[in-house]
């Protein structure tokens, strides 16, 4: 049953695997791409840790762990929907590629930055399982250090290109998480 904690981590590998490839990307940033995939090792590996010494006794389910999984499929799925929505515009990339445009429909009416909503949907739900508030902290303190940078090198790369059509987006939309940031 423990290892059920890990089908939204799971899910997210299988949605990363599956997205449209970008075409004619320009790179404009490697440091924040590496920064996430650190930030994605931790979070996937403090509640790993956490769950694996929670399997040294008998394994009861805490309520938060249900309610874990459910966020972080959750997530997942709004992780894939963001990504649906972009198509070949989604990349793991800062970058811009040909025939690039500002895309405000679906979710990104709203949220400028949906597909991180998700990651932190599915990460601290994996975390929220473990029903450790260690994990929880953690996980939460290591996304938004990473992708609260990632977000203002992006954003201001596409402010760079394109300029008053993307800060009028911006005017309009929240960055992640509505009434809130």
């Amino acid at each position: 049953m423990m290892w059920f904690a890990f089908t939204p981590v799971l899910l997210y590998l299988l949605v990363e695997g599956t997205r449209k490839r970008p075409r004619e990307e320009q790179k404009k940033d490697c440091s924040s791409t590496l920064g996430l995939a650190a930030a994605l090792a931790f979070m996937t590996l403090l509640p790993t840790v956490i769950l694996l010494d929670q399997g040294r006794t008998p394994f009861t389910p805490h309520p938060l762990f249900f309610i874990g999984i459910t966020l972080g499929i959750a997530g997942t799925w709004f992780r894939a929907l963001a990504m649906r929505t972009l198509g070949r515009f989604f990349s793991r990339n800062i970058g811009i590629q040909s025939r690039h445009r500002v895309v405000d429909t679906g979710c990104y009416r709203y949220i400028r930055h949906p597909g991180y909503l998700g990651t932190l949907g599915t990460f601290l739900g994996f975390a929220l399982s473990t029903a450790s508030w260690l994990a929880v902290a953690g996980n939460l303190f290591c996304f938004l250090i990473a992708y609260t940078y990632r977000m203002r090198v992006e954003e201001k790369a596409l402010v760079v290109f394109f300029g008053s059509a993307y800060r009028e987006y911006q005017a309009r939309t929240w960055k992640l998480i509505p009434y809130l940031y």
